[in-house]
Formats: structure tokens, sequence, C-alpha cells
């Protein structure tokens, strides 16, 4: 019969200690460890903000020009089709209006 001895049972409580959880290992409350990284992070953000507000922004050659007033005819004689279109759309779903080319008095 096999008795363990005393050196192989604090040998297996070396090794159980090492695999134990390492919650209490932390000397702040991991609240504020994550308090502290998203505060770190919000300092980066700014800080990139302030490099990219003095060395980056410029003049974007891809900003929307004024439009010209041919431009602006066209598209509102577009909308007014479109208005038409979807209006002749409802009236046609509900089963009564005037239907397409027809003249209503």
């Amino acid at each position: 019969m096999f008795l363990p001895s005393q050196h192989t049972t604090s040998a297996a409580t070396a090794v159980s200690y090492h695999l134990a959880k390492r919650d209490e290992e932390y000397p702040i409350p991991k609240p504020l460890i994550v308090l502290l990284i998203m505060i770190g992070a919000m300092i980066v953000v700014c800080m990139g903000y302030a490099i990219h507000a003095t060395f980056g922004f410029g003049p974007n050659p891809h900003r929307l020009r004024p439009l010209s007033p041919e431009q602006q005819g066209y598209m509102a004689e577009v909308r007014i089709r479109n208005t038409e279109g979807l209006m002749h759309e409802g009236a046609k779903s509900r089963g009564n209006g005037a239907r397409r080319g027809e003249t209503v008095y």
C-alpha cells in the first residue's frame, strides 16, 4: 500500500498555487483599471486630433462646389418629374384617379 508522503503533498500544493486564480494580485480594483484605460484612450484621441488640426487640415479639393443655374433648373425638373411619378403610382394603387396621359378637369 502506497501512502503519499509529506513531500509529494507539498509539491502538489506548490503546483496548484500557481494554477489558482490570480484576481487578488492587482493592487487596484479592476473597474479602476478599466477607467484608467478609457481615460488614456481619450487622451490619445485628443492628442491625435490636436496633431491633425495643427498639420493635417487643409483645403479640401473634394468639397461640394456651388451649383450652376442650369444644374439647379435640371434638378428642379427631375424633382417635379419624380413627384408626378410618385403621385401617379399612388393613384394607380388606390384604383381611382387619373391615369397617365389623362387630363382631369
